[in-house]
């Protein structure tokens, strides 16, 4: 199935279903996700790793300030490697200010694809984004994240490995709190501003059943 933009940046507070639908993109239509925890994680690993660059990584899960150059180098990287192979590439939370949407912007322009960039904002109330950070599970065994619902209050068991469905120890009132003081509406809406002004804007309920977000969210990048 033919995909209309090149960039999918998923946009959201936490609880939203970004990873979710990400992950649907990826499995589905094969796109790259690009992940900067990911990317963080595997230059931590890796032998032939920059110093510098293993160093500011250092300094950053030491509590001093995150080095935006270095997410920058990774995921532009990562980014370009992508496009070269022919790869729609999905963005989930990797923006957190309108000074890194530029960041990328500028980054898009160079690249010659910001005509072909789109954010989609899936929308949630603080509320409600509280509540599914609290209730959601998620499985010991092979980390895949059980979203909030109903249905799924009562299940003990992973669907995809069989594992043990828990819940996330930072997945508690506390420090599901102040994850919305920081990432949420509040935060958020100056990069949905960024992002409707330039046209490059849709969004979608979040609060709707899963598959129904996914079907919408399809619909948007084939029409």
């Amino acid at each position: 199935m033919s995909v209309n933009k090149k960039i999918i940046i998923l946009l959201g507070v936490p609880g939203s279903g970004k990873g979710t639908q990400a992950r649907f993109l990826v499995d589905d239509w094969g796109m790259a996700h690009v992940s900067t925890g990911d990317l963080l994680r595997a230059l931590e690993v890796d032998p032939n790793g920059d110093d510098n660059d293993k160093q500011k990584l250092a300094d950053m899960k030491a509590g001093k300030l995150v080095a935006d150059d270095l997410i920058y180098k990774l995921a532009f990287a990562e980014i370009e490697r992508n496009l070269a192979l022919g790869k729609s590439v999905v963005l989930d939370g990797a923006i957190r200010s309108v000074e890194q949407a530029q960041k990328y912007n500028e980054f898009f322009i160079a690249q010659g694809v910001n005509d072909s960039v789109l954010a989609i904002e899936l929308t949630l109330s603080d509320d409600l984004s509280f509540k599914r950070l609290i209730k959601r599970k998620v499985c010991a065994d092979c980390a895949d994240i059980i979203p909030y619902a109903v249905d799924n209050e009562t299940k003990t068991k992973c669907e995809k490995c069989g594992g043990k469905l828990i819940t996330r120890g930072d997945d508690n009132p506390t420090t599901a709190q102040k994850r919305i003081e920081e990432q949420g509406n509040a935060k958020l809406q100056p990069i949905v501003a960024y992002y409707r002004a330039g046209g490059h804007l849709v969004s979608v309920d979040g609060s709707q059943p899963i598959l129904d977000v996914d079907t919408q969210v399809k619909k948007i990048l084939t029409d």
